[in-house]
């Protein structure tokens, strides 16, 4: 298994786009010390399960909108299954603002929040700072604190054990390769409770049939190769991708997409060491904007353009084709939907509507060095000095439950990690929909649904590596990388501010 350590992520508060078409579905710290604890000297025996669930615990999360009412959720039904519990959350974010925005016969609906890097810093030292003082939660949310410096210090509960001794958990209920692909310094850290991926498409009316055969569900690409692929076929009628060159924050453009690819290049988080000043970023950044002066890609709208003139252009009837697109995995179903009377689109931030009504799978996304990684909304963590274990373990396993992962309060645009609950469900969200229209799954769409099931699965098995991610770091770039994009820096410039921005945070 490979780990890999990235320096960019999404800075902003999640954004969801979700369209809804007439007789459709659409979904639309800084902490220092001894290394983390191997599986050996966790103190965890067969012993431990055996005790009884009882007192109280907390959990902590940055994300308010995403964490709050799933975990309530979850703390009520976990509370009425063992009395003498009590599970208190606190989360960090102010709730987002919700937009909707009307186009013809279609509803966009966008969850929209103001990007607030010094809010992420002060939840960041908060924690940092009770857990010093011991004071720390049972339980952290993951996904905006730094792994790296968590499992170091020794702050983080190896999960190993918990899951190879406890007799209440199975590995074989989840999907074992992304848990496998967390492996990190001698144990598994936090356990998510889903998973995404990017695949890319091909236009099948423009790639010649005798290159298709190196298609497919079970091959993984990168955006290197597949331009290096469209080169050879591009003439100038059509762009070959629909990834525009920047987008401020994360999403499919050009530049997000090379920067994660080639991210050992320029940040190794373990090593503390970062590298952009020998030529390899400002090549990079270079590349993408000669990429959309030259018509290859599309030219993006820069972060200091209004939210509103993005949400426009995402909604924009496609009037083109293009050669390759990358897609998240919530993009899947439509995949397979779309010629059974159920039609679903999904518009991804950094990139431009096009026409895919013959868009075939190319592969999965791969990095540069061929590893293939995943991403998750939700997973959590438990503090090695937590007063309580079993019933901080307790809980993650009822989080991980069939109940929970089918839960309506999963804000989630991935899968389940959760085998049952991923088979599930997509055949529950589309029966719910087409019952609301007043119908049930056909033949057909039940078959198209089976298909789906299939591809959804093999392309999940080729995950092989973990993306770690520090919310500082990736702070640092997204402010300013812009910079270049909006033509106020070089890229030499921008490149040397990174590096000594990036250098002084990593050696502090």
């Amino acid at each position: 298994m490979k780990y890999i350590f990235s320096d960019y992520r999404t800075v902003l508060i999640k954004t969801a786009l979700t369209a809804l078409i007439a007789a459709a579905f659409i979904t639309g710290m800084m902490l220092t010390g001894c290394g983390g604890k191997s599986q050996q000297d966790t103190g965890i025996t067969r012993e431990f399960f055996d005790q009884d669930i009882i007192g109280e615990i907390t959990i902590s999360a940055y994300e308010t909108m995403q964490y709050r009412g799933y975990l309530e959720e979850a703390a009520r039904l976990f509370e009425a299954q063992y009395p003498g519990t009590k599970i208190n959350i606190e989360t960090f974010s102010a709730m987002p603002e919700m937009r909707s925005m009307e186009d013809g016969n279609m509803m966009f609906q966008m969850i929209q929040g103001q990007d607030d890097p010094q809010s992420r810093t002060d939840y960041i030292s908060r924690v940092n700072t009770n857990i010093m003082s011991g004071t720390g939660a049972d339980i952290y949310a993951m996904d905006i604190l730094p792994l790296q410096k968590f499992t170091e210090s020794g702050t983080l509960e190896n999960l190993d054990p918990y899951m190879n001794m406890d007799p209440g958990f199975n590995k074989s209920d989840y999907r074992q390769n992304v848990i496998e692909a967390l492996r990190y310094k001698g144990g598994i850290w936090f356990l998510p409770m889903d998973y995404s991926f990017n695949y890319y498409t091909y236009d099948s009316t423009l790639v010649p049939g005798q290159l298709t055969s190196s298609f497919g569900a079970d091959k993984s690409w990168s955006a290197e190769e597949l331009f290096t692929l469209g080169m050879s076929l591009y003439t100038g009628d059509y762009k070959l991708f629909n990834a525009q060159d920047y987008a401020r924050g994360r999403g499919s453009s050009m530049f997000s997409q090379l920067l994660n690819q080639n991210i050992k290049s320029f940040v190794n988080l373990e090593t503390g060491r970062a590298n952009f000043t020998d030529g390899k970023f400002t090549s990079l950044l270079e590349s993408v904007k000669n990429y959309s002066e030259n018509g290859y890609i599309p030219q993006g709208v820069t972060g200091q353009q209004s939210a509103g003139t993005i949400q426009q252009r995402m909604a924009m009837a496609p009037t083109e084709r293009v050669f390759f697109k990358l897609n998240s995995n919530a993009s899947l179903l439509g995949q397979f939907t779309r010629g059974v009377g159920l039609i679903q689109k999904m518009s991804t931030y950094g990139s431009t509507a096009v026409i895919d009504t013959d868009d075939e799978i190319a592969g999965i996304e791969s990095y540069a060095d061929g590893s293939v990684p995943f991403d998750y909304s939700q997973g959590f963590g438990i503090n090695s000095q937590s007063k309580n274990k079993a019933l901080a373990w307790a809980f993650i396993k009822f989080l991980l439950s069939d109940e929970m992962q089918m839960s309506t309060n999963m804000i989630s645009m991935g899968l389940p990690i959760n085998n049952y609950a991923r088979a599930e469900k997509a055949e529950h969200s589309l029966s719910t929909a087409l019952l609301m229209m007043g119908g049930t799954l056909n033949n057909q769409q039940r078959e198209a649904l089976e298909d789906y099931k299939i591809e959804m699965e093999r392309l999940s098995g080729s995950i092989n590596a973990f993306v770690i991610q520090d919310t500082s770091v990736n702070d640092m770039i997204a402010s300013e990388v812009q910079y270049f994009f909006n033509g106020t820096r070089t890229a030499d410039e921008v490149a040397r501010v990174l590096q000594n921005k990036i250098d002084l945070y990593l050696n502090e």
